[in-house]
């Protein structure tokens, strides 16, 4: 699974690890020794470097015991104070629905606890009132010590933890204004991929279905307009793109408005590139009901790589995430936000790869 990581702010790439080094910790003149800190502690002595150079691997306990120790014996001196790292206790936000959609939020929560506990630290989920975030009225009653907003990005919100010097991390959402890491899909590479598969396979009809509400959306129509134009195809809005009109719509309702513009179309589309994998096989069961077979006379792929799509009739073409690398490494993306709130913020963009199953075929000739 390919990562890369683009720092926000051009021309600022602080390497973490030299300057944590560097900054956070640096020797007194002491005769005290690096063992005489561990026996300090009374941990190992790797657990003892680990903690004074901040990385990860070691609990809360040891940590603050590590330093403590290292400050009483005179093994370091502190400009300041010893070296910001995540709070015990982490706050997860996020919205009833997304928590409702366990097959893909789930598996983002389970990589988030699961790499918190690596580092020592308890995390607390908190639903917000999604109505309430989207007028930009406050949600919560108090601002956490530190944040991780899953499927968040309302820019109000955003700026409110600003404001409040929350070190914070968006995980499957984008921080337009770049004061925030985030980490989330390569939704555009997604769209170009799965838009490029159905022009491999002969199709030049082809209809995305979705409804633009998030940058992460609008990603994916990004790269299936520009996949369509790499092959000479020009796009047209009307021609191409179904709204569902609605994030209601984003869902096994989908269904109903598919077969109503497919039925209104002029000239009937061989492929769907969905926005999700819900949607696409609303759709297929759509495309059933109008008499119609899938993949040979309509082939549809999907979005997200949800494990019921593997079981589905016919199995779905979908673009499938490592859903729970994206909690990793948001929890990552946290602590180093937390040790080096100044440095810029960076986007992590986890690989995506797409899944050829059933659900299409080379489309018909003539």
């Amino acid at each position: 699974m390919s990562e890369t990581m683009e720092p926000a702010h051009p021309g600022k790439n602080p390497n973490a690890e030299d300057r944590q080094d560097a900054t956070d910790t640096r020797p007194a003149r002491s005769s005290a020794k690096l063992t005489d800190v561990a026996a300090a502690a009374g941990v190992s002595l790797a657990t003892a470097s680990k903690a004074l150079n901040n990385r990860r691997g070691v609990s809360r306990r040891n940590r603050d015991a590590v330093l403590r120790a290292a400050q009483a014996i005179g093994y370091l001196e502190y400009e300041n104070q010893p070296p910001r790292t995540l709070p015990s206790t982490v706050t997860l936000f996020t919205y009833g629905r997304m928590v409702g959609n366990d097959a893909f939020y789930g598996d983002i929560i389970d990589g988030i606890v699961s790499e918190a506990t690596a580092q020592g630290v308890t995390v607390e989920v908190s639903i917000l009132d999604e109505a309430l975030s989207k007028r930009g009225e406050r949600s919560w009653k108090a601002l956490p010590k530190a944040a991780i907003l899953m499927g968040i990005d309302e820019p109000r919100l955003l700026e409110e933890m600003q404001q409040g010097g929350i070190p914070g991390v968006l995980v499957n959402g984008i921080d337009q204004s770049m004061n925030f890491p985030s980490v989330a899909p390569d939704y555009y590479f997604g769209g170009w991929a799965a838009t490029r598969h159905l022009l491999e396979l002969g199709h030049t009809e082809i209809l995305h279905v979705t409804h633009v509400y998030r940058v992460s959306i609008a990603q994916r129509e990004i790269g299936f307009r520009d996949a369509l134009e790499s092959a000479g195809i020009t796009f047209d809005h009307t021609r191409h793109i179904l709204d569902l009109g609605s994030t209601d719509m984003i869902s096994m309702n989908a269904g109903p408005a598919v077969a109503k513009h497919l039925a209104g179309m002029e000239r009937r589309p061989t492929a769907l590139f969905c926005v999700s994998d819900v949607v696409a096989m609303s759709a297929i069961q759509a495309i059933r009901d109008m008499g119609l077979s899938v993949p040979d006379d309509i082939s549809v792929v999907g979005f997200d790589g949800l494990p019921i799509g593997a079981h589905a009739m016919p199995s779905l073409t979908t673009v499938g995430i490592d859903r729970r690398e994206l909690g990793i490494a948001a929890v990552k993306l946290l602590a180093e936000r937390a040790s080096f709130p100044d440095s810029p913020a960076k986007r992590i963009s986890i690989g995506v790869e797409l899944l050829n199953r059933q659900s299409t075929a080379p489309a018909r000739k003539g």
